[in-house]
């Protein structure tokens, strides 16, 4: 019977380990989410546009109205996005 309350035990200390994990995972995908945020906010500051222009251009964008040149999409997926040139538009944003 002691091998019983050993995996008893056991069980119970997995069952809590898994609690732990989801909670980080839980908070994690939060921290991410929040992040992709604040990228999608300063890519939006990078190019100056008022929300009126911001909503015309989406709007435009996914109606069809407009598109993006050719390749553009992959130029902009293999750029870092921590590149120099959005940030130092920020920068220079924040102190105007």
């Amino acid at each position: 019977m002691a091998t019983v309350e050993k995996i008893r035990k056991d069980i119970e200390k997995t069952k809590e380990k898994i609690s732990t994990q989801q909670k980080r995972l839980r908070e994690l995908e939060a921290q991410l989410t929040e992040e992709e945020n604040l990228e999608i906010v300063r890519m939006v500051k990078a190019v100056r546009m008022d929300n009126k222009e911001l909503t015309a251009f989406l709007k435009a964008y996914a109606s069809g109205l407009i598109t993006l040149p050719d390749g553009m999409m992959e130029a902009e997926a293999a750029a870092d996005p921590d590149d120099a040139n959005v940030e130092g538009m920020e920068d220079g944003e924040d102190e105007a």
